[in-house]
């Protein structure tokens, strides 16, 4: 007990005698000066007490340094010579650190004031500060190191930074849930049409699994590092790319290759495997890669996060399995909404997801945006890159194009969330949030030029032959696609039952 009693009071002791002499100590601070209760559009106030200053000087002018403007405006500013305190108002605009200077402007009255009350713990250097009573110039500069001397004032300045901190409100809640819907609903749609046989293919002839799932677990982590190194990005945003390349394969990666004709039962393959072996590979690359960003002690992995994606990837997707096995009319219907989806996901993010937030584009700058873009897009270029040499099978190569550039900006923002304070976690998480807008661009701008090419029949030259006979041969006429799967499904029962009264006719002939 009387060690504990001990280390307290030598704590308390260090941390009060840290305050130097003629000084301003602020309330609400941490041990960095910094005061982190601020939110974005407040009206706060810092107020702060004048200590350990000569008795004989008096303060008689007040200045503010804020040399952000765009994220801090100082609406008001008083002192209270009697009881040396300050009082700072002030709106906060725009997340992020706003540093403000405090100068105090004091002047020698060669008066001895006796109002100001000494503590008992108070340093040999703080107490000569305070009984520099003598009007020599050089004896209260030598005395009290922080003040300075200007124009016949002596002047204490003091820095300190309001953190700002972003809001969390209600239209942030519902964009995130519409997101997990769409890509619930979507993600159902594939599973209605995935079959058993070509899932089983993937893993019988796993070259194509290999090179997906080298381009997402070591490619793009390094073309992280390779992007960082190249623009020389600060610390937040390089952990933000590189925390965004080392996440899993996002969900919404098979409703993009369902849209663009690519092999989706690949696609799904490679998001499970991925998301598995991220409990792995996630840690592994922020340890080896990030060890300069973040102290890998106070990391804290989102493993919650990446089971929930894990388990939010395979229920849809059973569920659509289990419907097409014993309801395939149903499953065929609901299969028939997957390009609906697709494409009005990739309106809403690129739309209500800019719009909310558009704060991104005032923390970072140009050469942030310029990065955060060139992941996912060298994503794609690589992938697509590596797949024609291993595979060249152009709906496989779809797939692990786009898994390669899609990743879970979820599990990401997550884990910078979870490591580090606001607002650092909140200027962090601008990278992989850009990321996740700029992602959706090539797409939009395919979908938009296949669907111009098919409508004008002067463009049609410029598609593949393929696509040339569908458009000719389906015409006007086309039988509805219900009505297609419910023949087939009588043909086989039909098959089936033949089948049955050969096996039974056998069976009559050989007890005969």
């Amino acid at each position: 007990m009387k060690k504990f009693i001990l280390i307290f009071s030598l704590i308390f002791f260090i941390q009060f005698s840290s305050y130097q002499s003629c000084d301003i100590r602020f309330d609400d601070v941490d041990e960095h000066d910094v005061i982190r209760r601020v939110h974005e559009r407040d009206i706060f106030n810092v107020t702060g007490q004048l200590q350990f200053c000569p008795s004989t000087l008096i303060v008689r002018n007040v200045s503010i340094s804020n040399p952000l403007l765009k994220r801090l405006s100082i609406l008001n500013v008083s002192y209270l010579i009697e009881s040396n305190r300050i009082n700072i108002t002030a709106l906060s605009r725009l997340i992020g650190f706003a540093p403000i200077t405090v100068h105090l402007y004091l002047q020698n009255t060669n008066e001895f004031r006796s109002g100001q009350s000494l503590p008992k713990n108070i340093t040999n250097e703080q107490l000569a500060c305070v009984r520099s009573s003598s009007s020599n110039q050089m004896e209260i500069l030598q005395n009290c190191p922080r003040l300075q001397y200007k124009d016949g004032f002596y002047v204490v300045n003091h820095t300190i930074n309001i953190a700002i901190k972003r809001h969390q409100t209600v239209i942030d809640a519902l964009f995130t849930s519409v997101v997990i819907v769409l890509v619930t609903v979507g993600t159902l749609c594939i599973g209605c049409g995935l079959e058993l046989e070509q899932l089983t293919s993937n893993f019988k002839r796993p070259i194509p699994l290999l090179i997906g799932l080298f381009c997402q677990i070591v490619y793009l982590p390094l073309l992280s590092t390779a992007i960082t190194k190249i623009f020389r990005l600060d610390e937040s945003t390089s952990l933000g790319l590189l925390s965004t390349a080392s996440t899993p394969g996002g969900g919404s990666s098979t409703i993009y290759t369902a849209l663009l004709a690519g092999d989706v039962d690949l696609s799904v393959s490679l998001t499970f495997l991925s998301t598995t072996l991220a409990f792995g590979t996630f840690p592994f690359w922020i340890w080896c890669l990030g060890k300069n960003y973040v102290d890998i002690s106070k990391a804290k992995f989102p493993w919650w996060s990446m089971f929930l994606s894990l388990f939010t990837l395979l229920i849809p997707v059973m569920t659509g399995f289990l419907l097409r096995r014993y309801r395939p009319v149903l499953a065929h219907r609901i299969g028939r909404f997957l390009n609906p989806i697709a494409v009005g996901y990739l309106v809403f993010i690129l739309t209500f997801g800019v719009y909310i937030n558009m704060y991104i584009f005032y923390t970072i700058d140009f050469k942030a945006i310029v990065a955060c873009c060139f992941l996912p897009w060298f994503g794609f270029l690589g992938g697509a890159i590596a797949s024609l040499i291993g595979v060249r099978d152009k709906k496989k190569t779809i797939a692990i194009c786009i898994e390669t550039g899609i990743q879970n900006t979820a599990v990401a923002i997550f884990f910078l969330r979870l490591t580090f304070p606001q607002p650092e976690s909140d200027l962090a998480l601008a990278n992989p949030i850009l990321v996740s807008m700029a992602t959706p661009i090539p797409f939009l701008v395919l979908v938009l030029t296949r669907s111009l090419m098919k409508r004008f029949s002067f463009c049609r030259k410029f598609l593949p032959k393929s696509t040339k006979k569908k458009i000719m041969e389906n015409g006007d006429k086309e039988e509805k696609p219900e009505k297609a799967l419910i023949k087939e499904l009588l043909e086989e029962n039909k098959a089936e039952e033949k089948q049955e009264q050969l096996e039974i006719g056998q069976i009559e002939k050989t007890s005969l």
